[in-house]
């Protein structure tokens, strides 16, 4: 069955949302890490994937909110000014992730994004099936998350800010729009599920949803 996107809830009355101020020392902070001829560079003007705005030299490109349940986040593309992408927490159901490029269907989260196998002691890596292909993020001492192609081409890396406090996220080889929103979508549910770890790890109160734990960030 074919699910219902509405395109107009990123400012629906329930959300979370984020301010939008320029954070012009942080996009000069990352400068000597972009080639701007080949890299897209987004600094989350907070430290949070659940509600936020994301920059580029250019302005304002995305925004993120999130419903105060924590059950639904939306990507919405400020120059189009629509959700391009929806991650759906849920409690009787799968997680799922809704795109309006792919006809606003809903797919089960693990089928989009894999969890790969791997022996112990090794990092594990996970699979992002996309409309161009798969990629496969990692996680290691110079990066907290990097993209790959099949071929280990660099496609994409998040990098923690100190002053102001916050991440970015670089985007390498990739102008496809439609493969960029999915990369995007992808590193915002990698990243809330490792804070979520963190957070269980150092003691920290969660909630649950659906027997998954939740946290505010």
């Amino acid at each position: 069955m074919t699910s219902t996107y509405s395109l107009s809830t990123a400012n629906s009355s329930d959300y979370i949302n984020s301010e939008s101020n320029p954070l012009d020392e942080a996009l000069e902070s990352t400068s000597t890490l972009v080639n701007p001829d080949r890299r897209l560079k987004l600094v989350f003007d907070r430290n949070s994937v659940i509600s936020a705005t994301l920059y580029s030299r250019a302005g304002p490109l995305y925004r993120i909110t999130t419903n105060k349940a924590v059950s639904r986040t939306d990507l919405c593309d400020l120059t189009e000014q629509r959700v391009v992408a929806t991650v759906k927490r849920r409690e009787l159901f799968p997680d799922a992730v809704v795109f309006a490029h792919r006809s606003g269907k809903s797919i089960r989260l693990s089928k989009w994004l894999k969890r790969q196998k791997s022996p112990p002691g090794i990092q594990r890596t996970t699979e992002l099936l996309t409309p161009s292909g798969s990629f496969t993020w990692k996680s290691d001492s110079t990066h907290r998350f990097a993209l790959y192609s099949q071929d280990q081409t660099p496609i994409a890396y998040s990098k923690m800010l100190e002053d102001p406090p916050t991440l970015a996220l670089v985007l390498m080889n990739c102008s496809d729009s439609i493969v960029q929103v999915e990369i995007i979508t992808s590193f915002l549910v990698l990243e809330h599920k490792l804070r979520m770890k963190e957070k269980f790890s150092q003691g920290s109160t969660l909630y649950t949803l659906g027997g998954q734990f939740i946290m505010m960030g």
